[in-house]
């Protein structure tokens, strides 16, 4: 499994088109953390291409268009500060 950083912009977005954004995620990648608002990583087996547009799929049916959606892999190597341990172990688990 590899990881993925999505980061996103719903800030004005209606609560459904939101609630169908992580549905999507959930769908497509049951290992996912919230990472900060506008942020979440994904464990998933897609790519960052596929995955971007399995989001964009989901805002459109929702009615509405996502303004910018950046997906990319998180390489093994990654460094974090301020995680809280649980982060840190989620991690570990999804890299490892």
């Amino acid at each position: 499994m590899s990881l993925c950083l999505v980061l996103h912009d719903l800030n004005g977005l209606p609560a459904e088109a939101e609630k169908a954004f992580f549905e999507a995620i959930f769908e497509i990648a049951p290992d996912h953390w919230p990472l900060a608002s506008g942020a979440v990583l994904v464990g998933t087996e897609v790519s960052p291409a596929y995955l971007r547009d399995h989001l964009r799929r989901s805002l459109v049916r929702a009615g509405v268009r996502p303004s910018m959606l950046l997906v990319t892999r998180v390489p093994g190597d990654l460094a974090t500060h301020g995680l809280p341990a649980e982060g840190e172990a989620w991690l570990r688990e999804v890299l490892g």
